[in-house]
């Protein structure tokens, strides 16, 4: 990879005022002063620890113009990075050509870098401090117990490996072809999803409800732990909205004793606890390692009623029930005999024959896109630390993306 020098974080940064600050001290900002629209402040939430994450633009609030022009010091436009300074640090974010704004505000749980990019490309930085031995490092370093956290000073004394300018572009090059293609494929995803909810809305209009087991039934299926063998246990914390992060294989010795529900193709899985977050997906892998938690409800369709269950769990009727039989303060939880009884559109049968004979193959379609998805981080995520180290060849990788693009 050539020459190459291991330069402190703090050097790095641009030779102009507030190159690395933190956020309004304090509560000088809070949810007081949150406007429908104006300056977009960035929170926890919106970082992550996800490479392909860069920011999570999905829960944004936002702050009158001339509170955040008091406060410019905390303000990030284009190339600069984002860090989690008290709560879940070792996340980061970048703001880049791809966000919805071109400048942010910072929490007071935040710190921000704007670099001189004459020495660092700033993506470059990213995807560097992206790697799982600094996401380590950084938290190794964090002061506190209940909340950690991590100061502007111990920022600024990360080491990073910094080699040629033109070596940087082509580690970023390469890395970001791979987020870009995985990054279409949501898109796909999510063209998919804006379709079929317009079309549902559509087919669903004027109609009466009927019960979730007209269509289907809850927890039809569960199993036993097999000593010595292999399970993909899928938890409430791999659930989003409409989608779920595949699980690697692990041995039923060391899986929770939640791990209980058996997951097939085309099942609709729902999570029982919080049913506000809407976290939920539809599972399309054939593949007989699935187990699910039993935090998990696992709705089984009735023969052609895969992508109607789907569709139908995903309104907001549905989760308006959800919410409003779900039991406990801290975190409320819906019974499974609760889902059975939840509303879904009462339609004839021609209806639910003609959304499924246009859903399903788009859901599948989309399903193929993700499970490429999966393959391309797999590469990123094994190529990151060998092309910051030098391992591998900057030619060697682009030979390899260039074979899976």
């Amino acid at each position: 990879m050539g020459e190459f020098e291991v330069i402190a974080l703090g050097e790095l940064g641009a030779d102009r005022p507030a190159a690395f600050a933190t956020g309004p001290f304090g509560s000088a900002v809070s949810a007081k002063n949150f406007v429908r629209a104006g300056v977009p402040m960035l929170r926890g939430s919106n970082l992550s620890e996800d490479i392909g994450v860069r920011l999570d633009e999905s829960d944004l609030v936002f702050v009158p113009e001339e509170l955040a022009r008091q406060y410019s010091r905390s303000i990030v436009g284009l190339g600069d990075l984002i860090f989690t300074c008290w709560g879940t640090v070792g996340q980061l974010g970048i703001l880049d050509g791809s966000s919805r704004f071109d400048r942010y505000l910072v929490s007071n749980k935040q710190m921000k870098v704007t670099v001189d990019d004459h020495r660092v490309i700033p993506l470059y930085l990213y995807y560097y401090l992206s790697q799982r031995s600094m996401i380590e490092l950084v938290r190794g370093q964090a002061i506190g117990s209940s909340v950690p956290g991590f100061n502007l000073g111990q920022l600024k004394s990360i080491p990073i490996r910094l080699p040629a300018l033109k070596v940087q572009r082509a580690i970023v090059d390469v890395l970001g072809a791979l987020d870009d293609k995985i990054a279409a494929n949501e898109r796909i995803r999510l063209t998919a999803d804006d379709l079929l909810a317009a079309v549902f809305d559509r087919l669903r209009a004027g109609s009466r409800h009927t019960e979730l087991r007209a269509i289907s039934t809850v927890n039809r299926v569960v199993t036993n732990p097999v000593p010595g063998g292999e399970l993909r246990y899928v938890d409430i914390s791999s659930v989003g909205q409409s989608l779920f992060v595949f699980p690697e294989p692990m041995s039923w010795d060391d899986a929770p004793g939640r791990a209980r529900r058996v997951l097939s193709a085309g099942d609709t899985i729902w999570s029982t606890v919080r049913p506000n977050r809407r976290s939920h997906a539809l599972v399309l892998d054939d593949d007989p390692l699935l187990v699910a938690s039993t935090g998990l409800a696992v709705l089984t369709p009735n023969p052609g009623r895969v992508a109607g269950l789907f569709q139908a769990t995903k309104t907001d009727e549905f989760v308006s029930y959800l919410e409003s039989v779900a039991e406990g303060s801290a975190y409320p939880a819906v019974r499974a005999d609760r889902f059975e009884r939840a509303p879904v559109p009462d339609l004839s049968e021609d209806q639910w024959n003609s959304f499924e004979r246009l859903a399903l193959p788009l859901r599948r379609r989309s399903h193929v896109a993700e499970r490429e998805s999966r393959r391309l981080t797999r590469m990123r995520d094994e190529l990151l630390p060998l092309l910051m180290s030098g391992k591998v060849r900057v030619k060697d990788a682009e030979a390899a993306v260039s074979e899976v693009l």
